[in-house]
């Protein structure tokens, strides 16, 4: 790039990764995240590149990261965050990535308010990316097999309103145009938009996080895409309206040495490749074969992957996966309904082969995570249930439900735009956890309240027990935290796993523009009974979690011996002897629990007898012991993770 002239001796580059608005209209923060976002980390990396060999005469260059959706990287004050850097000589770039649709208002906002205090502002994602490519481009100038597709040509109004106000829009893949934008930016000569299309990622430089990201994390997964794009034709997809149809993918050598690196670093690699579908990347026979001869000279690898269901046809794909470390597959299953399957263009995935791709995994210790969509037209209430019940007696172990969702950038979105079918006009609901268009059969708050239903019936303790039961010992307390974290963010804070951490906090001062800001009385008298029922959430859990502890982790050391019919003809020294065994011998949740509802329905007839009463002493003992001894449990595990 030929040497730029400009007045400004300094570059600052401030990448965030946007979140939502809650509820309330608060943005949704957590003490603690638990997912990483991978567009941040290329982001981070491709900025870090492009600015090392662009030739600018700047004397200096900074970059900040922040994670809007934790609170010690939150992004509250654009205007102070500015300031800070603007020194008369400092030209400053925001740049909001990876923008997803339910996250776009809250991006809108802080766009406008970054460039309020001066600096130039990027945005792009998947939904100005998608949107733009649907409704203005069409799918079918791009992909001559989807040529029924209908397309409006106009430009999406959220994005044209965000161009108006100067605000660059960055289409598709940045690998190839982000230093042209920067650039552009520098000579105070940028466009509007700029289409970075679909590169070849060879030699892009792979995905890292700033020092110190994951202080703000309960986990530390590293994540990488090593290819983008997807074979398939999924009409609730926006993916492939975005990164293709044509799967580019990284050099497998240069994935492996960047393991073992992270391996020479950290000690061991836990990680997540976020591909679309990582069986369809050509690649992937030379990639998990280095990763495998790794494992064998010592190097301590995990990872998790996202595959199709039609994958375990692949010779070989399931025995590699296990050898190389995979522990868990993502499998996008949708449905239990062959016909929705083929109404969605989902072909691939044929319902009398789940069993085969489940069973195949398990053989090979592989934890089974299935992505499941609610709310087709056909369905009901009683057929969702009924469907969660199938799953588990196909053995998932684990389950994220999504309510079906017109997301902008989809084939399903703009056929409906086009056919005028009524959709929720704010963005910020389209994260697949809220109902934005109607449906046949439920309303959309049976809709969503069906969603946590779901979700609690899925994760009870008998279905965590049994998944635990069928998988190695070495994953038993990933597992767990795994458990803890869907039951925590469904069932406790409300909001969909894979947008949530741990513990949310709110800011009165920080509420969505056109909400007036709460009084404090309010504001604080909800927080505080959010916070009330949150600790009896995990009062709850605490007790959920000894219980699946106990039954799984120590079902194979004990028999269980006792029926209520036995019980009842043992009389008090056959309990005491019950006492002693299962208290300090062999511990028992199931036995404490079967006392308990004996117990709790007779306690009135059996006022007169003072020695269940004394049983219930001794049991109640039982329980203290069993909480010491869980709490010392966790306790140590935690300290594990910590190191």
């Amino acid at each position: 790039m030929s040497s730029l002239k400009t007045e400004f001796t300094r570059l600052v580059v401030i990448l965030v990764r946007v979140t939502n608005y809650d509820e309330w209209g608060y943005p949704l923060r957590f003490w603690r995240g638990v997912l990483p976002s991978n567009s941040l980390a290329a982001m981070y990396a491709l900025t870090k590149q492009t600015l090392e060999t662009m030739v600018i005469p700047a004397a200096q260059y900074i970059i900040k990261v922040f994670d809007d959706g934790v609170i010690g990287q939150k992004v509250s004050a654009p205007a102070r965050l500015v300031k800070q850097y603007d020194d008369g000589a400092t030209k400053i770039v925001a740049g909001l990535v990876g923008v997803q649709t339910n996250q776009f208002p809250r991006a809108r906002d802080l766009a406008n308010q970054f460039k309020a205090a001066g600096a130039d502002v990027v945005m792009g994602g998947f939904h100005v990316s998608g949107s733009v490519n649907t409704m203005y481009y069409g799918i079918a100038a791009d992909d001559e097999k989807r040529s029924d597709v209908p397309c409006p040509h106009i430009m999406p109004p959220e994005v044209e309103e965000l161009m108006a106000k100067g605000v660059i829009v960055c289409l598709n893949e940045a690998e190839e145009v982000w230093g042209q934008i920067l650039a552009d930016i520098w000579q105070d000569r940028a466009q509007k938009l700029y289409d970075g299309g679909r590169p070849s990622i060879e030699k892009a430089p792979m995905p890292e996080y700033p020092e110190n990201y994951f202080d703000d994390f309960a986990t530390n997964i590293g994540t990488l895409d090593t290819n983008r794009g997807c074979p398939f034709a999924c009409s609730f997809c926006t993916i492939i309206n975005v990164q293709g149809r044509v799967q580019r993918f990284r050099d497998p050598q240069k994935i492996t040495e960047l393991v073992r690196q992270l391996c020479l670093q950290y000690g061991s690699f836990h990680g997540f490749f976020t591909d679309d579908n990582f069986a369809r990347n050509p690649m992937w026979p030379q990639l998990l074969e280095g990763l495998a001869a790794l494992r064998q000279q010592g190097y301590r690898i995990s990872f998790m992957i996202e595959a199709d269901l039609a994958s375990f046809q692949l010779k070989g794909f399931i025995e590699k996966l296990a050898e190389a470390g995979c522990t868990q597959v993502f499998l996008g299953m949708e449905s239990l309904n062959q016909g929705v399957l083929k109404d969605a263009k989902k072909y691939q995935n044929q319902v009398r082969n789940f069993p085969k791709m489940i069973g195949a995994l398990h053989r090979h210790g592989i934890v089974v995570h299935v992505g499941f969509i609610i709310g087709w037209p056909e369905e009901t209430r009683e057929s969702v249930l009924a469907d969660i019940k199938r799953l588990k007696e196909l053995g998932v172990d684990q389950l994220s439900l999504f309510i079906l969702t017109p997301l902008p950038g989809s084939e399903l979105h703009i056929r409906m735009y086009c056919n005028d079918v009524s959709m929720d006009s704010d963005l910020n609901w389209y994260d697949s956890f809220h109902a934005v268009c109607d449906h046949p059969n439920l309303s959309r708050p049976e809709l969503r309240q069906l969603m946590f239903e779901g979700f609690r019936e899925f994760y009870r303790s008998s279905q965590m027990i049994s998944s635990l039961g069928r998988l190695p010992e070495k994953m038993f307390w990933n597992m767990m935290r795994i458990f803890f974290w869907y039951r925590n963010s469904a069932l406790g804070e409300k909001v969909h796993p894979m947008n949530c951490g741990f513990l949310s906090v709110r800011n009165r001062r920080e509420r969505r523009p056109g909400l007036a800001r709460e009084s404090l009385a309010a504001f604080w008298s909800r927080e505080l009974w959010l916070r009330l029922k949150y600790l009896g959430h995990c009062f709850r859990e605490f007790y959920v979690f000894e219980h699946v502890y106990f039954e799984a982790r120590l079902k194979g050391e004990i028999a269980d011996q006792l029926s209520a019919g036995a019980d009842k003809a043992r009389g008090f020294w056959g309990h005491f002897c019950d006492f002693w065994r299962y208290c300090w011998r062999q511990p028992r949740r199931h036995w404490l629990n079967s006392f308990w509802r004996r117990y709790g329905a007779n306690k009135w007839q059996l006022f007169w007898r003072f020695d269940w009463h004394l049983l219930a002493l001794l049991h109640a003992a039982i329980e203290v012991v069993y909480i010491w001894y869980f709490g010392l449990v966790l306790a140590r595990n935690l300290a594990t993770m910590a190191a």
